[in-house]
């Protein structure tokens, strides 16, 4: 498994439009169509940054995960989303070492 992590920095004042827009364009919906190997993400709100918010996702691989970037769906999401972006988001991969989930 590789876990993604998608930096955004917004506009200023932006980001419940953003939120919004990205929530209305079905993003994760349309990545789950196109890509078999993506298996599940959060959008999240950068605590104590008003203008940031992120991307965690989880892929069966890194091959997975470039299929992704490489695919007209991603292209044409960030095309209808780039208004609200103050400069270029920036992903980071990560391939987990040791995993931890608490029992209940």
């Amino acid at each position: 498994m590789i876990i993604s992590n998608l930096q955004i920095t917004l506009r200023p004042g932006v980001k419940a439009a953003a939120i919004e827009a990205f929530k209305k364009r079905r993003v994760f919906e349309e990545c789950a169509a196109a890509i078999p190997g993506f298996l599940s993400a959060k959008l999240l709100e950068v605590e104590g940054a008003p203008d940031a918010i992120a991307v965690i996702a989880e892929w069966t691989d890194a091959t997975a995960f470039r299929a992704w970037v490489a695919h007209p769906v991603r292209a044409a999401q960030e095309a209808d989303l780039a208004d609200y972006l103050a400069a270029a988001p920036h992903t980071t991969l990560y391939a987990p070492s040791l995993d931890f989930r608490r029992s209940t």
